[in-house]
C-alpha cells in the first residue's frame, strides 16, 4: 500500500475533524482524566501570581484554564478553543464546579485569534498545551500569540514528542501501533515529533530569551495511579483506531488482537510507562 493512497484514505476518514482524536464524550473523558494528571505537574511551574492577562489557546475542556484563573485572582483568563463539542463541555464543567466566572470561553482558532482591537498586545502570560502537533503550520499559530503578547510577556508551550514514550516490559503491539499512530499525524500534515523543535519555532515566530524542560509522569504497575496512565494510553490508540487501521492495513479484529497484548502488558506485575511532554517558555 503506497503513502500515497493511504493519504488519501485518512483525508478522507479524518476530513470532519481536524483533531486526531475527535470530541466525543469518550475522548473528552480521556481528556479529564488526563488533565488530573497533568494539570499539578504543570501548574506548579508557573508563576501566575503577578499575572493581569492570560491566555489559553487550545483550552479544550478548560479545566487547566480554570486552574490558572484560581492562582492568578486578579488576571482576566481567556481561553480560546475552536471545536463547538469542547467549549460547551468546557462550560459544563465549570457550572458544576461553581466556577463559570472565572474564565471566558471563546470558539476560535489559533490562527485567527477571537481577541477584541483593544486586547492585541495585551496579554502577558500565554499557554499553549498539546496544540502545536495538532495544527500544520505552527509558526503561523505562534505568531498570532507574538501579536496578542504584552511586551515582556511570556509564552509557555507543552507539546509531544511521541519517541519520548517508553514502556516495560517490551510490547511489541505497542510498537507497531505507537509507530502508526505517529505516522498518521505525518500523513495529515501535522508533526508528531514537534516537541523537540518548540524552540526552533519560537525563535523563528519572533520571541527570544528560550528556556526548556520536560513535564514527566508515568508510574509502575503497583502504583494507584498506574492504570490512569495505562488507560490514557489505550484510550489515545483506541481513539485513532481508523488512522492506525488504515495504515496498517488491519481489520477491526486485527486491531483488537493488538489492543488485548497492550491490555496483557498493563496487568504485568512489572508493567510501567515513562513519558517526557516537552516545555519551552519564551519572551517577547
Amino acid at each position: 500500500m503506497t503513502l500515497l493512497f493511504v493519504a488519501m484514505n485518512l483525508n478522507r476518514l479524518f476530513m470532519s475533524s481536524k483533531y486526531i482524536h475527535g470530541t466525543h464524550r469518550e475522548e473528552q473523558d480521556r481528556l479529564a482524566v488526563l488533565n488530573r494528571l497533568l494539570n499539578e505537574r504543570c501548574i506548579e511551574k508557573i508563576d501566575v501570581t503577578e499575572s493581569r492577562r492570560i491566555l489559553d489557546i487550545g483550552s479544550g475542556l478548560g479545566l487547566f484554564s480554570r486552574m490558572l484563573a484560581k492562582r492568578a485572582p486578579r488576571a482576566e483568563v481567556v481561553a480560546v478553543e475552536r471545536e463547538s463539542d469542547q467549549i460547551k463541555r468546557a462550560m459544563e464543567f465549570a457550572f458544576e464546579a461553581g466556577e463559570t466566572d472565572l474564565v471566558q470561553f471563546r470558539m476560535g482558532d489559533a490562527y485567527d485569534l477571537p481577541l477584541l482591537k483593544e486586547e492585541w498586545g495585551e496579554f502577558d502570560l500565554i499557554f499553549m498545551r498539546f496544540l502545536l502537533e495538532h495544527i500544520s503550520d505552527p509558526i503561523r499559530a505562534l505568531r498570532q500569540a507574538w501579536k496578542a503578547m504584552a511586551p515582556g510577556g511570556k509564552i509557555i508551550l507543552v507539546d509531544d514528542d511521541h519517541a519520548n514514550f517508553r514502556i516495560a516490559p517490551p510490547c511489541q503491539a505497542f510498537d507497531r501501533l505507537w509507530a502508526a499512530y505517529s505516522q498518521v499525524y505525518v500523513v495529515l500534515g501535522n508533526d508528531p515529533y514537534i516537541g523537540r523543535k518548540l524552540v526552533t519555532h519560537l525563535h523563528q515566530a519572533g520571541f527570544r530569551d528560550f528556556k526548556a524542560d520536560f513535564v514527566l509522569f508515568g508510574g509502575a504497575r503497583s502504583e494507584s495511579h498506574f492504570m490512569d496512565y495505562a488507560d490514557n494510553l489505550i484510550g489515545i490508540l483506541e481513539g485513532a483506531r481508523s488512522g492506525i487501521e488504515e495504515m496498517l492495513n488491519l481489520d477491526s479484529f486485527q486491531f483488537d488482537t493488538e489492543m488485548e497484548q497492550i491490555r496483557k502488558w498493563s496487568e504485568k506485575p512489572d508493567a510501567a510507562l515513562w513519558y517526557a511532554a516537552n516545555w519551552a517558555e519564551a519572551i517577547k
